[in-house]
C-alpha cells in the first residue's frame, strides 16, 4: 500500500491526507471542488470562488456567517448564489437559508427589502414596494374549478360576501366574486380545514387583500408579480394557520415560522446597518434539502 502523503491544501492550507502524489485538496475543499465541477461554471467564475475561499474561508458573502460544509439538511449549509439572478459570471457563497430569502433579488434589492421589513417591524413604517429587475417567479394562477362557487355568467347586483366587490355572474345563486371564489376553491383543493377558510375570508372581509405580515396591498391578477397574493403557512406545514401575503415574502419566509422569520430579518438588518454579528438560532421546521446536484 502506498505511503500516505501529507501536505497543505492549495486552497485553505489545511492538511491534505492522500494515498497519491497528485492530491492537492483537503477533504472539505475536495468535496467542494466536485460540486463546482458538476455545475460546469466558467473558468473565471470558479477562480473567483476559490480566491474568495482562500481569503475568507467558507463564510457567507453577505453576512460573514460560518457555513456548514457537510450537512445539506442544515439551513446554514454552504450553497452558491447568483449575485445577479441567472448570471453565472459571479457566484458567491452563502447559506441555504439566505439563498432562499434572496430568491430572484439582486444584492441591492435584497438589502432594500430587508431594511423595509425591519423598519416596518421595529418602527411600524409603511413597507414601500420597489420594481425588481430580475423577478422571474410565476405563481401560476390558481387554475381550480371554481364553477360550483360561481354559478353562471349573467351580470347581477349582488355583493361578494368576502371582499365586498360586485358579483358579475349570477345564473345560479352565488355569494363570491371570481377572485374570492378562486382562493376559496384553491384552499378546498388543498383540504384546508373549513374553520381556517372562514378565518382567511374573515380577514379579507375586514382588511381587503392585504399582506397579513406587512399590510401591503396585494396583486390578485398578475401571477408573475412579486406582490401577487399567495397564502402562506404561519407555521410551516400547518394548514390550520394560513395568511395572505405577497409572493416575494412567501419565498423569503421559506420554512421559517413567523417568529423565526422576523428574528432573521432583524439580525440581517443589524448586520448591514450596525455591522453586528448574525447570531444563529435553531430553526424548528426546516424541510429543505440541498443535494450536491442542486446547489
Amino acid at each position: 500500500m502506498p505511503t500516505k502523503i501529507i501536505r497543505k491544501c492549495c486552497i485553505c492550507g489545511k492538511p491534505v491526507i492522500s494515498h497519491g502524489p497528485s492530491a492537492k485538496y483537503c477533504p472539505t475543499c475536495a468535496v467542494f471542488a466536485q460540486r463546482l465541477d458538476y455545475k460546469q461554471l466558467p473558468t473565471e467564475t470558479v477562480e473567483m470562488i476559490w480566491n474568495y475561499v482562500r481569503q475568507y474561508g467558507y463564510v457567507c458573502y453577505y453576512t460573514g456567517m460560518p457555513l456548514n460544509m457537510t450537512n445539506p439538511h442544515d439551513p446554514f449549509y454552504c450553497v452558491l448564489d447568483h449575485w445577479n439572478p441567472h448570471d453565472n459570471r459571479k457566484l458567491v457563497l452563502t447559506s441555504s437559508l439566505l439563498n432562499d430569502m434572496k430568491t430572484d433579488l439582486t444584492e441591492a434589492e435584497f438589502w432594500y427589502i430587508i431594511r423595509q421589513l425591519a423598519n416596518f417591524k421595529r418602527h411600524h413604517t409603511m413597507f414601500r414596494k420597489k420594481k425588481l429587475l430580475y423577478w422571474d417567479r410565476d405563481y401560476e394562477r390558481l387554475y381550480i374549478d371554481e364553477s360550483p362557487l360561481l354559478g353562471g355568467t349573467k351580470i347581477c347586483s349582488r355583493i361578494c360576501s368576502v371582499c365586498g366587490k360586485r358579483i358579475l355572474h349570477s345564473a345560479n345563486p352565488t355569494k363570491y366574486c371570481r377572485i374570492c371564489a378562486r382562493y376559496i376553491a384553491h384552499m378546498q383543493s388543498l383540504q384546508v380545514p373549513s374553520k381556517t377558510i372562514k378565518e382567511v375570508c374573515a380577514g379579507i372581509h375586514k382588511n381587503g387583500y392585504r399582506c397579513g405580515y406587512t399590510g401591503v396591498w396585494l396583486d390578485v391578477n398578475n401571477s408573475r408579480s412579486p406582490w401577487y397574493c399567495v397564502l402562506d403557512h404561519r407555521v410551516p406545514g400547518d394548514s390550520s394557520k394560513l395568511v395572505p401575503t405577497f409572493a416575494l415574502l412567501n419565498e423569503m419566509k421559506s420554512d421559517l415560522t413567523e417568529k423565526e422569520f422576523w428574528y432573521y430579518i432583524l439580525q440581517f438588518a443589524d448586520y448591514k446597518e450596525k455591522n453586528e454579528k448574525v447570531r444563529k438560532k435553531k430553526i424548528t421546521h426546516w424541510f429543505r434539502l440541498y443535494p450536491v446536484e442542486d446547489v
